[in-house]
Formats: structure tokens, sequence, C-alpha cells
């Protein structure tokens, strides 16, 4: 009889996928092994067997040097000795980007080896870290690396250079997703780009939404950070400002305090509008859905007349509390003689009486609105619109009237 000889601790093992080879380990156990051992990338363990396996690249091979070199007495194939000082001799660790000097660089951290002479060519060493050129032919020698470890940053520079392009410091592009359209940076070597980005209002996770109030810092940024803007992401930016201009010419409209009589609409009314009525008039005839939020007691109810009458939007629904439904119909009939007022009480009903104006409060909408849209109003206004403030409550469900087929000429009660 022979003795079984021993089998060694760490070998070669093929994976059964081609060419592929593995490494692995068997030992008897030992907690503080088993701990460097858990450090090795893609490592798992086979309880049937009893062992540690791992794949067989340069990753693994400089993670292993350093555990054995610690633990001598585990014994080694000669196989695996042969793998793992050919290895050895190549560069292992990550590809990274950088800015140094105004411009970008690959940035090479080394975990083991020198990087190959190609790499070496025009590059600085900073330390622990070679910084190597953007170029094409240091972009076709890290792809030449048996294993890259490339960073996302890294990634798109590689494919900017393989395109022909020069890779920016980031760039900027639209994406479409379940939340709607974004505005998404991506970074390719200068991180202080992204660090600001995130700085703007409302940017989360590298991207930031098609808001026109940040139209302004966005231009700032991109001027500043040299960020280049694709097709698509530049239309959205030129929408934002165009969006942003607008909105700033409505609020210094909605801010102003005179304004002339519309002379036909004045003639049709049972009394005269002062000048910062016409403002709000005018105003509400511009922005069609808009808020009124004049001071208490300065006629928010004529100006929201006024904004019917001289838009000719009716028939027309005024939705207000029920102790105000006589008021607007009194107020109706004293500016607004030639038109036809009704007043609409009950939850439900037939058909509803033919009127210029319908008014109703907040409790009936819901049992009247099938008739209301019916009715095909031209206009809504909603006085003490605030009741609605809750977007799940039913009262709210039932006045949103864009879902139930109603224009809103004059607006949800114009704004000032």
């Amino acid at each position: 009889m022979r003795a079984v000889a021993e089998q060694p601790n760490v070998m070669l093992r093929p994976t059964g996928d081609g060419d592929a080879q593995e490494v692995v380990l068997a030992f008897p156990y030992d907690g503080h092994l088993v701990a460097a051992v858990r450090t090795l990338p893609g490592r798992r363990f086979d309880w049937d067997r009893r062992e540690w396996s791992a794949p067989a690249d340069g990753w693994v091979a400089a993670k292993l040097s350093a555990i054995l070199a610690a633990r001598p007495e585990l014994r080694r194939s000669a196989e695996f000795d042969a793998w793992l000082a050919a290895t050895e001799r190549r560069w292992v660790g990550h590809v990274r980007t950088a800015r140094y000097d105004g411009r970008g660089w690959f940035a090479l951290d080394t975990l083991a080896g020198e990087p190959p002479q190609a790499l070496r060519e025009g590059a600085v060493k900073l330390g622990g870290r070679w910084l190597v050129p953007l170029s094409p032919s240091h972009a076709a020698a890290i792809m030449e690396l048996p294993d890259p470890h490339l960073s996302l940053g890294a990634r798109r520079c590689i494919e900017a250079i393989e395109c022909g392009e020069r890779p920016p410091a980031a760039r900027l592009i639209l994406t479409r997703g379940v939340a709607g359209e974004r505005l998404t940076l991506e970074t390719f070597w200068d991180p202080d780009v992204q660090a600001a980005f995130q700085q703007l209002p409302g940017a989360a996770g590298g991207e930031l939404k098609l808001d026109p109030w940040i139209a302004d810092q966005l231009d700032a940024f991109l001027a500043l950070h040299g960020v280049e803007v694709t097709p698509a992401a530049g239309e959205a930016v030129e929408r934002m400002a165009a969006e942003a201009r607008a909105a700033q010419r409505a609020v210094a409209a909605s801010r102003a305090t005179s304004a002339e009589p519309i002379a036909e609409v004045a003639a049709r009314l049972g009394g005269e509008l002062s000048p910062f009525q016409w403002v709000a008039v005018r105003y509400a005839l511009q922005a069609r859905r808009t808020f009124l939020a004049d001071e208490q007691g300065l006629g928010k109810t004529v100006e929201a007349l006024a904004a019917l009458e001289a838009g000719g939007a009716f028939p027309a629904v005024v939705i207000c509390p029920a102790s105000m439904k006589l008021t607007w119909e009194r107020e109706t009939q004293h500016w607004l003689p030639h038109r036809t007022v009704a007043v609409l009480s009950g939850r439900a009903g037939g058909a509803l009486p033919q009127a210029d104006i319908l008014i109703l409060n907040y409790e009936i909408v819901a049992g009247r609105l099938a008739a209301l849209v019916a009715s095909g109003p031209r206009a809504l206004v909603a006085d003490e619109s605030h009741y609605c403030k809750n977007p799940a409550a039913k009262r709210t469900r039932a006045v949103r009237w864009p879902e139930a087929g109603a224009d809103r000429d004059a607006g949800d009660e114009p704004r000032r």
C-alpha cells in the first residue's frame, strides 16, 4: 500500500467554461485565514468540497500574494506558482479619471505591478497614481489590459475617444422615464462639475427636473464649467429659458397697479372699475388659468365677472361656499345686467336651467357634474378656492374641470 500524496492547499482548476480557470483553496479551519480569503474578489465557498474558489485573474492574484506571503505554511501547486509569477508581472489596478493642470486624464491607481510602457509614455506620476493622457493610443493600451477595472467616467472617455471625439469634462443629456423628462449630467473627468451640478436647486442623483425657475442658474452653470450639451438637452434648456422669460413677464404683469379700461367691455358693465381692477381683468385674459389674490374688499368678484365678459366666456360656472351664492347672484345682476343668471340648489336634479352664469356651492358639484359638463361651460370661477386644496378630496376631484371637459377660460379665480 502507498500513502496518498498530500494535496496542495492552493491550486488551479479548470472551470469548464472554455480556457477559464479558478483558484482553489482548501485548508483546516482558521478564522484569520478565512477572513483574509473573504477579501478575494468573486470568492465563494463549496460546502460539499469544503473549499474556497475564486476567478484566476489579476485582482485575485494581487490579493493572494499578500495572503500567501503571510502564510508560508500553505502548500501550493507548481502550476499555481507559475501562474502567480506570470500574473504578478502584470499591472493590476483601477482606471479612473481626474482633472489635473486644467485638463482631463486617465488616473491609474495601482494594486500590483507597473503600468505597461505604452501607458507610461507621456504620463505624470503623482505619488502612487499615474496620470495618463486622454489620447487614442492610451485608450487602446488600457483596453488591452488583461483585467481593466474601469470607472464609469473612464468608460465614457474611452467610448468618446473611440468615436473620434474629445472627452468633455461633463455632458448634459435629456433622459425620459416614468417620472418624465430629466436633465442628466454625465461626468467624464471633472468631479468638480458633478459637485457643482448637485448644488443646483432640485438636483438629485445627477438628475434635474425641467424647472423654468432654475433656467438662469443652469445657464450660468453650463457657461462656467464648459459642459457639453447634447441637441436634445439643448432644446430642453431653451424651452426652460423661454418658459422662464414668459413667467417673469407674467409675474411683472401680475404686479402692475394700473391699466387702461377695455372700452367695449366697460360700456357693458353696470358700474366703473378702478384702474387696479382692470389690471386683474387684463391679466386674467392673458393667463386664462390663474388666481386672484387681491386683499379682501378690493373687488375680486367684480374682477372675475368683468374677465368673463371681456373673454365672452359663457356659459360660465361659479362655484362658491353656500353662504356666498346670493352675493354672486346680486353682483352678477348689478355688473352684468344683460346676462342671465341661475342659482342651483340640491345635490341632484334634472336638466340645468338655461343661463349665461350658473352659480352653485361646492357640496353639490359632484351630484350635478354630469349635467354641468353636458351644458358645455367655457369658464369656471372657484370662489374661496382653498376649499379645493386637498387633491384627493371628493370635492376637489369634482371641481377639476380639465378632466371633465371645461375650458376654464376665466380661470380658477384669476391671480394678481
